[in-house]
């Protein structure tokens, strides 16, 4: 016989939805055994003769294994087991009624294996079938009718079995394809958030390249322009110079590390606070109205300008995707050493494109700027409607001047 995995239970019975199918298994266990004790202890009181105190104790053992069998599954194979052979040898004198396999024993035993074979592994429910058919097996040669409730007996628990394996290896496949999901969902968040900063590193490469052939020109043309300077203060002069120009190989040998394959090289300058209204305006041009509101005295340029710039854009279009026509109001302004910026839109006026719907690595970028600079970055849906933005820049972490 192939190998059938084991129930849920035995693959994740930490997690919380194990133990919330646990306990709707014990309820419900329970409100049947009620059922079944309630009609089998008159049943075989009076159609099968059995004493009533013996009544209630094999009704008991039969009924009461159900719920026994959500939490110990042997005991209740065996106390079941029991239960139908005490059962047949105390109405062995009934000729009126299927013997020794009555419905409600048909009906206890087929609800036992379905919850073996959801619970547990399927070679507990397929003993505790035999179990079951052993103990009454003996009791069909006793006459034909005997033999023709033992076969019906056991064809049907054999099919409640059958049964019960099959939604255990639903149940399985299930389970396996979920954490799969979650597996895949885990993997491509992580593949996002290093691609984002890559992308991130590729574009603050430029402004860090920069400031350091700044320095290295200065380096270099100081004891040219400056007069009277000392040896030593030509030799320190050349080797800010060559320190600058190793920083700077360095630079762009990360940046092939970090550039992949099918990557174009990226030479257009990055862009930075200055071009705002020209994004605003393109924005504009896709049928979204922008308001923009820019402080006069803002750094012309650095990593906060830059990552200002990128913050905008990404929150513009998911404006533009996710809630085309929203009227949205932007603000850069600088508190404190700060450069704070806001993006505010209202409600969409026009239905989005089919395909705006799912995340994309906008607000990945969004958080992963702000993070790079020291900074945070706050989303959500607004009170009264829409979406905002907020990302505060300290300024002085690239030493942006006001």
């Amino acid at each position: 016989m192939p190998t059938i995995p084991a129930a849920p239970a035995r693959l994740a019975r930490i997690t919380a939805d194990e133990r919330q199918f646990r306990a709707w298994m014990l309820v419900s266990t329970s409100l049947l055994a009620v059922i079944l004790f309630s009609v089998s202890v008159p049943l075989s009181a009076t159609i099968y003769d059995v004493n009533l105190l013996a009544a209630f104790g094999t009704s008991l053992a039969l009924a009461g294994a159900l719920p026994l069998a959500v939490r110990w599954p042997w005991p209740a194979a065996s106390v079941s087991a029991a239960g139908l052979l005490v059962f047949a040898l105390l109405s062995l004198g009934s000729d009126v009624a299927p013997w020794p396999w009555p419905v409600t024993s048909i009906v206890s035993q087929g609800a036992l294996l379905i919850v073996l074979g959801l619970m547990w592994e399927w070679r507990l429910g397929l003993i505790a079938w035999g179990m079951g058919v052993v103990v009454t097996f003996p009791f069909a040669f006793v006459d034909s009718g005997a033999a023709a409730s033992m076969i019906t007996g056991a064809a049907v628990t054999a099919l409640a079995c059958a049964i019960a394996v099959l939604l255990a290896q639903r149940r399985v496949i299930g389970v396996e394809l979920f954490r799969e999901r979650a597996h895949s969902a885990l993997e491509q968040q992580r593949r996002v958030l290093v691609e984002e900063r890559n992308r991130i590193a590729r574009e603050l490469h430029d402004v860090v390249a920069h400031g350091l052939s700044i320095i290295h020109v200065q380096a270099t043309s100081a004891p040219y322009r400056v007069e009277g300077l000392s040896d030593a203060a030509k030799t320190e002069f050349s080797e800010i110079a060559a320190s600058a120009r190793s920083a700077m190989t360095e630079m762009r040998q990360l940046l092939g590390v970090l550039r992949s394959a099918d990557t174009a090289a990226e030479t257009a300058p990055q862009p930075g606070l200055a071009q705002l209204p020209e994004l605003a305006a393109s924005v504009e041009r896709a049928g979204v109205p922008v308001s923009l509101t820019v402080d006069a005295d803002l750094p012309d340029g650095g990593l906060a300008a830059t990552a200002a710039y990128r913050i905008v854009q990404e929150a513009l279009s998911n404006v533009v995707r996710h809630a085309p026509g929203a009227p949205t109001f932007v603000s850069v302004e600088v508190l404190a050493d700060d450069l704070v910026v806001c993006i505010d839109n209202e409600t969409a006026t026009d239905d989005p494109a089919p395909d705006a719907k799912g995340g994309g690595h906008g607000l990945v970028g969004i958080g992963e700027r702000a993070a790079l600079l020291g900074g945070r970055a706050e989303f959500g849906e607004r009170p009264g409607g829409g979406y905002r933005v907020l990302a505060t820049l300290p300024l002085g972490s690239d030493g942006g001047a006001v």
